[in-house]
């Protein structure tokens, strides 16, 4: 239902009015000067006919009808009317027009007094859809019949092809290219008269509306609609990226737009595109979460090893340490240092010390709980192995589980002081977090056992319970 707002924008009460008696020429020069497209003619304060500016083109074709003719003897006498109570469904009045193939609607009140008329362009004006316009595109309602003429041709021969075909316009086109370049309109043959032009004489490159703002089939109903409004216009022409016509939109085809079945298509294509774009969005969202997930495990993981980095240790060690202090659970920390590790790389260079450090790191994994404990590089070939809920008998036996895993491995280390192979060297320290200590008190602890194992030998473990 339309507000009284919306009923007073849509029906324009300032019109003109002449009686029958008036002589076309002095109708159309009103016309021209007010710049009205239609004249309600009334007689005795009754509705009896109207002249719009299509009759215009018509009497033009023969030039005699508008010297001594009045409006009584060429205007429509039967006027298409709606009382000012039917105007309040905009979608029923669109279809009004659609149906009767009408441009100019007059309103009448109660005692059938002619209060307002109703254009497609005061219906455009309400336009509110823009969620559907924004969904069409110019190609779906463009027609593409488009009555063309030349710029050589006169303005006569443009008016007969108006009047012959019906339509609003016709468009100049180049000859050689069919480029549009110009356009003649009914609202300029009405100026053509005030101005006293020679119909016959005069040609179309002359008089024609240039250059011409165009749009694409490609652009959107809704941007069509704003650049109507913007340039005060009731038609855009379309062409193609090479500059060739394509078709033309006009008001009254933008009208179209409000008819319930041409909604219901809107609308379920909405839907398909909608359907589309969150299928789309759904999956940017999916490659985005993995994206996210490989940056943070990028931003947590040592490159080289693949175990856990330092920073992401000491977040783990808190949030341990945290939970086994309201538990009142053991937890141990190892602290793995590779033995004569420069050597080795002096000996086998680098590459081979990068595969060493590699191999150590998933030893030190496969002897761990996987889901429970934690193995992070903590910096050149030092490890530390955090093992939650874990007493010291029981970090005892990872530890000697990670030497046993190490040896294994067979890694040659022909500069090794203690053995022809790759050894390793634990600190294992034990506490029972509590709020008086920290975790940085546990790794000092490792880390002097560590140092403590190395003085004894290396290729052992010490442990001790904090």
């Amino acid at each position: 239902m339309a507000s009284k707002e919306s009923l007073d924008t849509l029906i324009q009460t300032s019109f003109l009015v002449l009686s029958p008696s008036t002589l076309v020429k002095n109708a159309i020069e009103r016309m021209a000067e007010v710049r009205a497209s239609c004249v309600i003619v009334i007689e005795n304060q009754k509705l009896i006919g109207i002249f719009t500016e299509r009759d215009v083109v018509r009497v033009t074709t023969n030039i005699t009808l508008v010297e001594n003719r009045t409006l009584a003897e060429l205007m429509t006498a039967e006027v298409m009317t709606l009382k000012i109570s039917e105007t309040e469904d905009i979608f029923a009045l669109s279809r009004f027009f659609s149906k009767n193939r009408i441009r100019h609607l007059p309103i009448l009140d109660e005692q059938d007094q002619v209060v307002g008329v109703v254009t497609p362009h005061s219906i455009r004006s309400l336009f509110k859809p823009e969620y559907l316009l924004r969904y069409v595109r110019a190609m779906e309602v463009m027609n593409q019949q488009v009555i063309h003429g030349f710029s050589t041709d006169s303005i006569l021969a443009i008016v007969q092809r108006m009047a012959i075909c019906r339509v609003s316009c016709v468009v100049i086109v180049d000859p050689q290219t069919l480029s549009p370049i110009g356009i003649l309109t009914e609202r300029d043959i009405v100026r053509f008269h005030q101005l006293d032009l020679d119909f016959a004489q005069v040609a179309a490159q002359d008089v024609m509306s240039t250059p011409l703002s165009t749009m694409s089939p490609q652009d959107s109903l809704w941007n069509v609609h704003q650049r109507m409004q913007e340039l005060n216009v009731r038609r855009l022409v379309i062409i193609y990226p090479t500059g060739e016509l394509a078709g033309i939109v006009t008001q009254t085809q933008m009208l179209k737009i409000l008819d319930p079945t041409e909604m219901y298509q809107v609308m379920t294509q909405m839907q398909g595109i909608i359907e589309q774009q969150t299928a789309k969005l759904q999956q940017l969202n999916h490659q985005l979460q993995l994206a996210n997930t490989e940056l943070e495990h990028l931003s947590q993981t040592d490159d080289l090893t693949q175990v856990v980095n330092r920073r992401q240790l000491n977040e783990f060690l808190d949030r341990a340490w945290e939970c086994l202090t309201h538990l009142g659970k053991p937890l141990s920390l190892i602290m793995c240092d590779v033995d004569y590790f420069k050597l080795y790389n002096d000996t086998y260079g680098h590459l081979a010390g990068d595969e060493c450090l590699i191999k150590i790191a998933q030893a030190l994994r496969s002897s761990t709980r996987k889901t429970l404990d934690l193995v992070a590089r903590y910096g050149g070939e030092e490890f530390v192995v955090v093992l939650p809920n874990t007493d010291n008998a029981g970090a005892e036996c990872v530890a000697k589980n990670i030497i046993t895993q190490v040896g294994d491995m067979k890694i040659p280390h022909l500069s090794s002081e203690i053995a022809e192979r790759i050894t390793i060297s634990l600190g294992v320290a034990t506490t029972i977090p509590n709020p008086g200590s920290s975790p940085k008190m546990l790794l000092k602890l490792a880390d002097q056992l560590l140092y403590q194992s190395k003085q004894q030998g290396r290729n052992t473990y010490s442990l001790e319970v904090l």
